[in-house]
């Protein structure tokens, strides 16, 4: 829990980031395996909150992302990824104690039990509809109808709550049946909006989520483990909370990939009002998460802003308006955006750079990062694009050459994160052992 002191409204973004991390950096009554990982631990995460502070780090940092790797090092497939949670801590533990990465690596597994238990629709998975070989598989479709943009731009909750839940969870398709909760004013009001609670589908729907959340209890349980291990033996972890931009809550999530692209042509104020109704329901949720769980980050992968997605018109409509309006309201509580560039954003980085200094951390994918150091700057601290294809399948030396060439780059920069462009679950210890070390020469 993050306590905000009492002048927290007189203070400046940069300063209530600070409070942030000086919160998430104490190792005040933390219990470590020895003074040895302790030491560990505190020379790590000051390394990490220096390039976040933009106030240069003795070297660049190595991020690798082999999280799904780890697991499959380790013997666990897609299927224990979804259900055999308890399989994860080993593997995980010995590859961090093995290869002493300066961030911890964990394995990224689901909830299994969870999306059983409430009939999830939007994604296919191991051990169901797919081979235990795979892990999951998103399944788009439109499950906000283009004539409902006007009930979800009046309230996402409530859009949320009765139609969009009940559409993607075949247990929850009785909360279509809920009442107007915002009607509820006067006392005329309560026993009309207590009768759906008593209906039989309603009330095995509310059974149906204490269920899943005993699950999901049961799951964070597991998962802390693993997670409170590896501060203990001196590995930190990024402090991060999980958002999308407005557009790709609206697109991914809402109306799916083609009708919202069609939406663009055929009602584009819609589209812009949907995105704008969304900013103070992202900059409230995710400010609330990060002072309840003391985080100090929200991460966002970017989807559909990418160069080859949009044109550079429509991403500065639709897509950068509410992003940067998001970040913003983030920003002004001390929370920074570690923002995931999946494909290319050479023709964006020009509109980015607005962002105000020290305020966002922009890890590229495909992005040039020629183009990057030379528009960017030291404004950012900036993470990326090592390529997938060669942790996966190209040769070491190729990977070492490519590693050594970005940290050349950016040796002048005061904040830089050696990273993979996207997380792969294919490579070799030879591959990973070779990026670890590469950063390791500019000590």
């Amino acid at each position: 829990m993050f306590e905000k002191p009492d002048n927290w409204d007189s203070l400046s973004p940069k300063e209530k980031f600070a409070l942030r991390l000086d919160a998430w950096e104490s190792s005040e009554g933390m219990a470590f395996e020895s003074d040895e990982a302790k030491a560990n631990y505190e020379r790590r995460i000051r390394r990490l909150r220096n390039a976040l502070e933009l106030n240069g780090t003795d070297r660049p940092i190595a991020n690798p992302g082999v999280g799904e790797y780890v697991l499959r090092r380790g013997g666990l497939d897609g299927e224990d990824i979804l259900y055999n949670h308890e399989k994860v801590f080993e593997p995980v533990m010995a590859f961090n104690r093995e290869f002493q990465p300066d961030l911890a690596i964990n394995g990224f597994v689901y909830p299994g039990e969870v999306f059983d238990t409430l009939g999830l629709q939007t994604y296919i998975w191991a051990g169901r509809q797919l081979p235990s070989t795979s892990t999951i598989q998103c399944v788009e479709g439109e499950y906000m109808t283009a004539d409902e943009y006007d009930d979800f731009i009046m309230d996402p909750s409530g859009f949320w709550l009765q139609k969009y839940i009940p559409r993607i969870f075949t247990a929850l398709e009785p909360f279509k049946n809920l009442p107007d909760l915002p009607r509820l004013t006067e006392i005329v009001d309560v026993g009309g909006a207590a009768v759906p609670f008593g209906m039989p589908p309603v009330r095995e729907a509310m059974q149906a989520l204490l269920d899943a959340g005993e699950a999901a209890m049961n799951y964070v349980s597991v998962l802390g483990k693993t997670g409170a291990a590896l501060k203990a033996a001196g590995f930190p972890s990024m402090s991060t909370t999980f958002c999308k931009a407005p557009f790709d809550f609206l697109g991914d999530t809402l109306r799916g990939t083609r009708a919202i692209m069609l939406d663009l042509y055929r009602r584009p104020e819609k589209v812009v009002e949907a995105c704008e109704a969304y900013v103070p329901i992202l900059v409230r949720d995710l400010t609330q998460a990060c002072n309840e769980r003391g985080l100090t980050t929200a991460m966002f992968p970017l989807h559909k802003g990418a160069d080859s997605f949009m044109s550079q018109e429509q991403f500065d409509t639709y897509y950068w308006p509410t992003l940067k309006a998001t970040m913003l309201g983030l920003w002004e509580e001390g929370i920074s955006s570690y923002m995931f560039v999946e494909g290319s954003y050479d023709k964006r980085l020009e509109t980015i750079v607005e962002m105000p200094e020290g305020s966002t951390t922009w890890w590229f994918d495909q992005t040039d990062m020629e183009h990057v150091h030379a528009v960017l700057g030291d404004k950012f601290t900036i993470a990326g694009n090592v390529p997938a294809s060669l942790m996966s399948t190209g040769s070491v030396e190729d990977l070492r050459a490519y590693c050594e060439n970005l940290c050349e780059l950016f040796a002048d920069h005061p904040g830089y994160i050696l990273a993979l462009g996207c997380g792969v679950e294919q490579t070799t210890d030879e591959h990973v052992e070779t990026f670890l070390n590469v950063v390791k020469e500019y000590a």
